[in-house]
């Protein structure tokens, strides 16, 4: 089965062809707005109103609006270094370097990398790879749980690989026939998944295997009225730091509590899409993979382990 991708894509308005996993077209819409950091670092712009959109079919959230090459470039250019946690902070308070390094912790955690070998392991994947490929993988901390003949990273943001093996900051520079790739925490940033799992599809040899982690984020949409909400996120995006104040209120609750306070908001940051375990596993199938094992992990974070179909057929 090869992988369906829309024929024309817009990171501007990403639900023109139904949902992004399943296809489904039974969508809701929410208003919400643009991170005044990812504004202003993608595109030299300010908060904005975008929606968020949800798939009543298979329980996907996404925002309307996406990034494109340019954009991503621009915002990923030296992404969680020191001036990237400085200018976040700016407009995220919360945002703080104890939080900052906590991600970077968890990041290259014991337990992940447990996490990784025991999915793997529960859906039946080799216990040896010749050749594994990290996309997206940063410095590359994630082959530390794969035996493998031959490893390496790939990641456009040009951060020093921290395994011996190979690393590649172009996509153009990667050849085919990987027998694993491991994609761990990139579909959430992405602007349009089923592209990148067709590239994903290119790399892999027939048979090869695919693991994906994505975090597993939920909550209850906020009481009141769209129409009392939209006026109230209009009227935000004249006032910083009440904007900031909302943010960091809404946040907290969404964290906390799993649910947004009253005319509360999600802001758009770079994680761009929500997975469940079954748009997750929608996506996958229609992009051309068999999935063998999908849920959420020790971690509490959703993953899918999945081969490529051997015979591609158009």
């Amino acid at each position: 089965m090869a992988p369906a991708t829309p024929e024309a894509f817009d990171h501007c308005r990403r639900a023109t062809a139904g949902c992004l996993c399943c296809g489904g077209r039974h969508l809701r819409g929410e208003a919400q707005i643009v991170s005044g950091f990812l504004a202003a670092r993608a595109w030299h712009g300010r908060p904005e109103i975008t929606e968020l959109v949800h798939c009543q079919d298979c329980g996907l959230r996404f925002f309307q609006r996406g990034l494109d090459d340019d954009e991503v470039a621009r915002y990923y250019r030296g992404y969680r270094d020191a001036a990237y946690q400085r200018d976040r902070q700016a407009w995220e308070p919360f945002y703080t370097f104890a939080r900052h390094a906590a991600t970077l912790a968890w990041s290259d955690s014991t337990a992940r990398l447990d996490n990784l070998r025991h999915s793997l392991a529960r859906a039946k994947a080799p216990a040896h790879f010749n050749a594994v490929l990290d996309h997206g993988g940063g410095q590359g901390h994630m082959l530390a749980a794969i035996d493998a003949d031959r490893k390496a990273v790939y990641d456009p943001s040009g951060s020093p690989a921290a395994m011996d093996g190979e690393t590649y900051a172009r996509e153009s520079e990667l050849s085919g026939g990987w027998h694993l790739v491991l994609s761990c925490q990139v579909l959430e940033h992405i602007s349009s998944p089923s592209r990148y799992l067709e590239r994903i599809h290119g790399l892999l040899a027939d048979d090869g295997w695919l693991y994906v982690e994505v975090p597993n984020e939920q909550w209850r949409p906020a009481p009141g009225g769209e129409r009392m909400r939209m006026l109230l996120l209009k009227a935000l995006l004249h006032w910083r730091p009440l904007l900031m104040a909302a943010d960091a209120i809404s946040t907290a609750c969404r964290i906390k509590f799993g649910r947004l306070p009253p005319l509360g908001f999600i802001a758009m940051r770079e994680h761009i899409n929500y997975f469940t375990v079954e748009s997750l596993g929608a996506l996958l199938a229609r992009s051309g993979f068999q999935v063998e094992g999908c849920g959420i992990d020790n971690g509490g974070q959703l993953f899918a382990v999945a081969r490529k179909f051997a015979t591609t057929m158009t």
